[in-house]
Parts: structure tokens; sequence; C-alpha cells
């Protein structure tokens, strides 16, 4: 993932001809967001749709590439209709952090992470989902994740009751950006796509090898199984 972000700070940070991209903001790459939810924990009444809600907490595991432990919960089937996370959607947390942390921490939603849930997901309601134009998912992500390493979102943020939320509006309408075109992000796209997949590869393998670990371990403590 830092070899991602380097390469894209020098394809589309520190490239000069960035000087002759469209000047925009956020706003320009995002065709819609998906406002969260948290339902039930259990499937009552109306709330029949069992999904997998991604909150602050699991961004860290997520963007290592591990399943992470979100939990199942039950919203309704005509909220899980506009709030369904895809591939390439982001999601951000606009509420929480701390002193030492600001709030807009994000995660790419991939395929490689959805195929490895039984059910569908959204993502909690202290977090928000954007959908960026097509092709421009992967730009967007590291985009962000390039401002939230130089601490920009702390200049973002508001309230006075001890949690901290983000001026979502503020800052995808007013942050300065430059945007290249399609064609000279496709490049970036198929390495991000590779990159991805590895991770997700690579940490789905030590997620069985701890497993399998965890279950043979005790038994091995005990006798149960010898070795030569």
């Amino acid at each position: 993932m830092e070899q991602a972000l380097a390469i894209f700070k020098k394809w589309f940070i520190d490239n000069p001809e960035r000087k002759t991209w469209t000047p925009g903001t956020f706003s320009d790459l995002i065709q819609s967001t998906l406002g969260g939810d948290w339902g039930k924990e259990n499937e009552t009444g109306n709330f029949t749709q069992k999904v997998y809600c991604i909150r602050g907490a699991d961004i860290p595991d997520v963007k290592a590439g591990y399943k992470g432990k979100m939990p199942t919960r039950y919203i309704l089937p005509k909220n899980f209709i506009n709030k369904k996370l895809e591939s390439g959607d982001i999601v951000i947390e606009v509420s929480g952090g701390s002193p030492t942390q600001s709030t807009g921490r994000c995660v790419l939603i991939t395929k490689p992470l959805l195929d490895r849930y039984d059910s569908e997901m959204v993502c909690t309601n202290f977090c928000k989902a954007i959908k960026p134009f097509p092709g421009y998912s992967f730009f967007t992500y590291f985009y962000w994740q390039y401002f939230y390493d130089r601490k920009i979102f702390f200049s973002y943020e508001n309230g006075t009751t001890g949690i901290k939320n983000l001026d979502f509006s503020g800052f995808i309408e007013n942050e300065p950006i430059t945007i290249p075109s399609i064609e000279q992000i496709r490049p970036f796209n198929e390495f991000c796509k590779t990159t991805f997949n590895m991770i997700f590869l690579n940490s789905k393998e030590i997620e069985t090898l701890t497993t399998l670990r965890d279950s043979l371990l005790p038994r091995l403590l005990k006798g149960e199984i010898e070795l030569d």
C-alpha cells in the first residue's frame, strides 16, 4: 500500500504536468454519497436485511487486507437499497477521532473484501461512503489518503460535545485538487488492482494460518497431537 501511495504522489502530486490538468475539488470526482446505518442487533419487525457494518474501528484492518471484525446488523430493506456498498466505493469516518487523530480516515471497498463475506455490506452511521465516477476510485482514494497523511482534516472538524465531526461538504467543495484525464489514470488503476489483489490474497493466507495455529497449538500443549 505504501508503494501505491508513493507512486500516486510521484505521478499525480509531484508531476510538473499537473499544471495543465483540470483544477477542481473532490466534489468533481464524486457521483453520489451513501449514508450509514446501524439497524438492530437481531432481526426484528421490518428490520430483516442482514448486513455487515463497517465501522471506523474496522478501517485499519481492512486497509491492511484483513477481513476485519465487522458486526452483523439488521436494517430496513428499503434503506439497504441506497446504502449497499459496492466495489469502488470509499468509506470515510466522519465522526470520532481523538486529539491526535483526525476524522476523515478512509478505506476503499474492493471485490476481494466483499467476496469474503456471506452477506452484503453497509457502513455505520458514524461513517459516510462516496461513490466516485467510473475509473476514478483509486485516484480519489489515494488523493484522500494523501490529504489525511498531511493532517489536513484537522482544519475541517467541528463539534463541542466530545465527538468531533468532519465538515464533509466543506472539504469536498473547497479543498483544491487537480484532476487528470481518465487516460492518464488508467495505468495507475491497473497497478492498484494488482496490488490490492495481492494484499488481500496474502492477508487471507495469514488469517488461514493463524486459525490453523490457534486450533492446533492447544492440542499440542495438551499432548493430544504428537510430533516426530
